[in-house]
């Protein structure tokens, strides 16, 4: 099967703590850090690995926070790469957070996949009282009632969505249901969509390039955990990080060809046909 795989940028902010980054690293500065979903597409197929979002109350407060920022609707964002919201026939959510899962009811005509476990997780999380808020407080408010309306699959563990194509537990990493999306090609082997079990490609190849994993932070599950699942995720690509493709990592412009329009938001071509 031979897959094209891009990355598109819907927005960013100038200077995010990295202390949210990596766990127990306090003193590490800022990024910039964009806000990105993935593309993967063949003759008959096109697919979402996420959704992003589109809220402008979330931008101020985004904005309050940290800085410059910049946005698009991802729907907006799609049409650049000659992609309308009805050809989209497959939407794969690597977790249900907002910028993750925010645009979900924009493409219905696609078929939705995430794991049982994180919706199960998220709905028993919300259920608790008020003093338990973290659990859900990044969530996709009612994602579990929408797809219940639409075609989706609740998927228990790894799962083949098309030859090539294949969803992994991330399970107690990021969120108690993450999954990672892995795109095989013919032409060029094997690259993995790490939904935010990579928020840097410092969480992988270490701070300033040391070799050490250095562990997500904002994370429900644990860094020993992570620490696991990072290494076997490496493993599966003969331990080359540039094959990892994170979606809050402005290096992903430098490493791979990429657009920039005029908005400063990017698109990059992860194997460009």
């Amino acid at each position: 099967m031979n897959w094209q795989i891009q990355i598109l940028e819907y927005g960013y902010v100038d200077r995010f703590p990295a202390s949210n980054l990596f766990a127990a690293q306090p003193n590490e500065g800022h990024r910039r850090m964009p806000y990105c979903f993935g593309l993967v597409r063949s003759p008959d197929r096109c697919i979402l690995v996420d959704t992003g979002f589109a809220d402008e109350a979330v931008y101020e407060r985004l904005t309050h926070k940290y800085g410059e920022t910049r946005w698009a609707h991802p729907v907006d964002v799609l049409a650049r790469v000659g992609v309308a919201p009805e050809q989209v026939d497959t939407i794969l959510l690597t977790h249900n957070h907002f910028d993750h899962a925010g645009c979900v009811a924009d493409f219905p005509e696609a078929h939705v996949y995430i794991q049982r476990r994180e919706i199960d997780s998220y709905v028993a999380a919300a259920a608790r009282p008020r003093r338990f808020e973290f659990l859900t407080r990044s969530g996709q408010a009612g994602l579990p009632e929408h797809l219940a309306g639409r075609t989706a699959t609740l998927v228990d563990g790894f799962a083949e969505i098309a030859p090539g194509l294949e969803l992994r537990p991330a399970h107690d990493t990021h969120t108690a249901g993450s999954q990672i999306v892995a795109v095989t090609d013919d032409a060029d082997g094997t690259w993995v969509f790490a939904g935010d079990n990579v928020y840097s490609y410092e969480n992988l190849e270490g701070l300033r390039g040391d070799g050490v994993y250095a562990p997500i932070a904002m994370t429900t599950g644990s860094a020993a955990t992570w620490l696991t699942f990072a290494d076997e995720m490496l493993a599966g690509v003969g331990h080359d990080t540039r094959r990892i493709l994170p979606f809050h990592e402005a290096a992903v412009w430098d490493r791979f060809p990429s657009i920039t329009f005029d908005d400063g938001l990017h698109v990059a071509d992860v194997n460009p046909c």
